[in-house]
This record gives structure tokens, C-alpha cells and sequence, in this order.
């Protein structure tokens, strides 16, 4: 599953108004404090390649991999177990996990084979890491344990880490016991390239989209139609009769089609300076902690031009939102989404702007879905599936 997208729940920002395309920043690390950002930081990644090797006493494992960080993931390798040597090649995407075998490919639910991602992120979950050096990279220490690796002596393990110094980012995980006959660890590389990763086949399936009869259809598939190509989804949809049929391949669930299509209607609302001018009161990320008193300025989602997705120097992703012109703003504005306050936005308030920021801790699948609600807003749609030969 993509999972309950609700995206704009999740999403903490940090955001300003830039007059260029890209943000750039003198950084000036401090690696014993940064170390943490640094690993979330990797979590915020499009995708990256990597070479993995896991060694036990009577198993060796050698592979080389690309992923796209929270949807996929192709690896090929070796398994050399005594001295029985079995090549294996698995692609997993979304749920789904499809094995080489005999030159033929097998589908089934997808697993740990074709998920190195969660084992890293296993790994990087602990809290505290320990500098050991900053000599060209960052090398540290931590508490990270794989008990797989040696049941009866896993609380022996060490684990280490490097980050590089170009982009304060892991370039090398090393989990094992301190005498490497057991060991797991991978090298990263490559992030952020545009990798492109499909299963070996699709099973395309059938879907009616269902919209209000005062919507024209034509209109409709013409949104919906750049809806997809803003998530780059190669999907087919086309009028039948009185029905608008939708082809999406089978990987993706009806509540994925349901996620990737939903309204995404967007609005900006200045922010009252006391909670007694407001007009209205909301809450950010629908937390009823964090109360956001509107005022009565209000700009609609029809004023934006079009939205990017860009990496700064720093290989932070932020979303670039161009406005159609540059206009007035109030100090500080609040992004509504599906009537969800998404971002609260500090501007500059003696320009007229035509260009807002948002930094997220959000994922860079997730985000991405984001950027298509708010570049191409679409309407209620119902998608019911059809049987196989009814459209």
C-alpha cells in the first residue's frame, strides 16, 4: 500500500520566500551535532544506488541495487552458501515482489528480499552515535544490532557509519562482531538520480472514475489526465460510452488510486497578528494543539502557475511554488489543503512575491504526491472497479 496518504498530516515545516530558484546556504557542520539531522535527512531522499554484503559463518551474500526510497527497489547478486554458488535478481514495488527464476519472472507479496531499505532504516534507528573521526568523512560509532547475523552473540555488535563530507549523507553502514567473521553492510551512492524502476510485466486493471454530472467529462479527463503526468503515472484513461474508464497497472490498490487522485483543493489565508482579529480558527496538521487564527485575507489555489520539487545545496528537497504573478502578501500565510492547514509561511512583507519555499521532514515519495494536489487541483472522484470485460 502507499498508505493512508493524508500527507498534510504529517508535514513540519520550515518555509521563506526566495527571489532565485534555489536556496543556497553556508553550512559550517558541527558533526556531533548534526549527526541526527543527517540521518533524517537520507530519509527525505528521491533515491540512491548501493553494493550490499552480508556474511554469517556458512552464508556470504554479495549485491548491487537502486532505490526509489518508500516505493522501490531492484537488486541482483549472489548467494554463496557452502560453496553452492545461486545468482538471484528481485524487483519490489509498492507491495509487490517479482523473482527471477529460470529466466522467468514470479510474483508474489512482497518481502525483506527485495527490501534492503528496511533493514537500513532498521539499523538507523538508534539515537546515539559516537564521532570516532572527521578526517576527510565523518566516521562514528553506534548501538545498532541484526541478532539474524549471530543469535547467541548479538549483543557483542558494533555498528559504524560514514558520512560524507560532499553531502552529509551515509555513505557506508558497517553492522557486525568486533572480529568481522559476522557482518552485514552496505555503501551508498548516487542519490537523487533519476532512476527508473518497473515490474518485468503489468496486469493492467479496469476502473471506472465517477464524477459529478455538472463536471464535463472532457474537462475532467483533461485534469486528470496532467494529475497523472505531474506523478509521472503512464496510465491510460479514455471515454467509453457514458463511462470514464481508467487503466492503472495492478500494483497499486484501489485506495492508491483513490490517494493519487484525491481533490487536493488549495487555498492561502493570511494569519491574524491577535486571535481576536480572526476570522476563523484552525489547526496545523489537524492537531487541536496548535490553533491557527486566519484573517480575512485569502488567495485561491487557481493563482498558482506551477510547482517543482528541487534539491539545495545541501540535498534538502524543497517545493518551489510559482504564482501566476507576483502580489501582495501578508506576513505570514497558512496553506490549506483539503481543508487541512498543511504549512504556516513567514513571508517578506515589503515585496510583492511571486515565488514561495516550503522545506518538509516528509518523505520525497510523499511529498511529490503532494506537489500534484496543489499543482493540479482535481474534484470528488469515485473509482469503482470494473470486471474484467465490462468496459
Amino acid at each position: 500500500m502507499i498508505g493512508r496518504f493524508k500527507v498534510y498530516l504529517k508535514i513540519i515545516f520550515a518555509v521563506f520566500f526566495i527571489t532565485g530558484c534555489a536556496p543556497k546556504f553556508f553550512y559550517n557542520p558541527e558533526p556531533k551535532k548534526d549527526i541526527k539531522e543527517w540521518i533524517r535527512n537520507f530519509t527525505r531522499q528521491k533515491s540512491f544506488s548501493y553494493t550490499y554484503e552480508l556474511k554469517t559463518a556458512t552464508l556470504t551474500i554479495t549485491a548491487h541495487g537502486d532505490c526509489i526510497y518508500g516505493w522501490a527497489e531492484h537488486i541482483k547478486g549472489i548467494w554463496n552458501y557452502e560453496d553452492t554458488v545461486i545468482p538471484f535478481e528481485y524487483i519490489g514495488i509498492n507491495d509487490r515482489e517479482w523473482t527471477k527464476k529460470d529466466k522467468k519472472w514470479e510474483e508474489s507479496v512482497r518481502g525483506e528480499e527485495s527490501d534492503l531499505l528496511s533493514q537500513i532504516q532498521r539499523v538507523l534507528e538508534f539515537e546515539h552515535y559516537e564521532l570516532l573521526s572527521d578526517k576527510n568523512d565523518y566516521f562514528y560509532q553506534f548501538n545498532a544490532t541484526l541478532p539474524f547475523l549471530a543469535p547467541e552473540r548479538w549483543r557483542e555488535m558494533v555498528a559504524y557509519i560514514k558520512i560524507s563530507r560532499n553531502n552529509y549523507l551515509p555513505a557506508f553502514i558497517w553492522v557486525g562482531l568486533p572480529d568481522s567473521l559476522v557482518c552485514w553492510q552496505v555503501s551508498l551512492a548516487n542519490y537523487n538520480y533519476n532512476i527508473k524502476l518497473e515490474s518485468p510485466y503489468y496486469e493492467m486493471k479496469n476502473y471506472e472514475i465517477k464524477i459529478d454530472s455538472s463536471i464535463n467529462p472532457a474537462q475532467a479527463i483533461k485534469k486528470i489526465n496532467r494529475r497523472l503526468k505531474l506523478l509521472n503515472l503512464r496510465w491510460r484513461l479514455k471515454k467509453e460510452d457514458k463511462k470514464i474508464v481508467l487503466q492503472a497497472p495492478g500494483v497499486y490498490s484501489i485506495d492508491d488510486i483513490k490517494e493519487l487522485l484525491a481533490p487536493g483543493r488549495t487555498d492561502f489565508f493570511g494569519i491574524a497578528q491577535k486571535n481576536t482579529d480572526a476570522v476563523r480558527v484552525a489547526y496545523l496538521q489537524s492537531n487541536p494543539n496548535q490553533n491557527v487564527y486566519l484573517s480575512d485575507w485569502q488567495c485561491s489555489g487557481d493563482m498558482v502557475k506551477d510547482v517543482v520539487i528541487k534539491f539545495d545545496n545541501l540535498l534538502k528537497p524543497f517545493m518551489l511554488i510559482k504564482l501566476k504573478r507576483k502580489i501582495e502578501l501578508p506576513e505570514k500565510i497558512a496553506i490549506e489543503v483539503d481543508s487541512n492547514i498543511v504549512a504556516l509561511v513567514p513571508l517578506d512583507k515589503d515585496k510583492k512575491m511571486d515565488k514561495i519555499v516550503i522545506y518538509s521532514n516528509m518523505r520525497y515519495f510523499d511529498f511529490w504526491k503532494l506537489r500534484s494536489y496543489i499543482a493540479q487541483s482535481l474534484f470528488r472522484i469515485d473509482v469503482l472497479p470494473l470486471a474484467e470485460g465490462s468496459d
